[in-house]
């Protein structure tokens, strides 16, 4: 799995590397319905595309029925025969991630692109990663940074996060930690855990931007609810701090954590 990197204080921030491949961590399908059909079909062939999917859904998930990711993957594959944008998304991860079908990089990415090219930002970031580790595809910065932006352009978080962390190393493009910087915040801003952690690390580290342990604490508090290990990279950075500005970095946390609460219509 491709790890960001970036300059580290001495022992302390060592401690940590965190992917920027979140979803390679969770396998399941995705769920929801993302994106658009966009290749003409008729009214007939629509509603059997969307049966399928929904068949594939409730296998892949145990609704109503066992779980069964093999079950799962031959609706995926029927829906996604008919041009079914989530449905191609969905046979791409069951592919990316041996579920139900034997793990194939090369299916994973063929199904990523045929949803990719339909639009689907997170089909989009999906393959960008396989070109930017090299499986089932060769290795290809550019190609990454290219779907990377796509991705981003229609503000998908992960894709967001992986052009920085492109840009952070100078991958596929000319290294830029300011605009690393600036993508790092925007996905962090709506509560990208990932985005987050990264983003402390170059205020902690002075990349970019003045050092500054007080905004490092905060992401880093933010991202530790869903990484742990931030936690723990918090906790030796509080090591460098007075009482003082550890009592402004949680405020300025909570602050953020209402901020991004309400951003996305979420309780804080």
């Amino acid at each position: 799995m491709t790890r960001i990197h970036v300059k580290t204080l001495p022992a302390m921030l060592a401690l940590l590397a965190v992917s920027f491949i979140a979803h390679a961590d969770d396998p399941k399908p995705q769920p929801a319905l993302r994106g658009t059909l966009d290749v003409p079909q008729s009214t007939a062939q629509l509603r059997q595309a969307e049966e399928d999917y929904r068949l594939g859904l409730r296998a892949a998930e145990g609704v109503g029925v066992p779980r069964d990711y093999l079950v799962a993957a031959k609706y995926y594959q029927k829906a996604a025969d008919k041009g079914y944008v989530p449905a191609q998304y969905n046979l791409a991860f069951l592919y990316e991630n041996g579920l139900g079908v034997k793990q194939d990089y090369a299916q994973a990415a063929v199904w990523y692109r045929k949803a990719a090219d339909q639009g689907d930002p997170e089909a989009q970031n999906n393959l960008g990663t396989l070109y930017s580790t090299g499986q089932g595809v060769p290795l290809d910065y550019g190609e990454a940074v290219r779907l990377y932006r796509l991705a981003a352009a229609q503000e998908d978080l992960e894709g967001l996060t992986n052009l920085a962390s492109m840009y952070l190393q100078g991958r596929g493009v000319g290294r830029d930690t300011a605009q690393a910087l600036q993508l790092f915040a925007k996905a962090a801003e709506r509560g990208y855990a990932v985005a987050q952690n990264n983003l402390a690390l170059m205020y902690a580290n002075g990349e970019a931007v003045k050092r500054d342990f007080v905004r490092a604490y905060a992401w880093l508090d933010l991202a530790a609810e869903e990484i742990p290990k931030a936690g723990v990279v918090r906790d030796a950075v509080a090591k460098e701090m007075t009482p003082a500005q550890i009592a402004q970095a949680r405020q300025f946390a909570i602050q953020k954590r209402k901020e991004i609460s309400e951003k996305e219509g979420k309780k804080p």
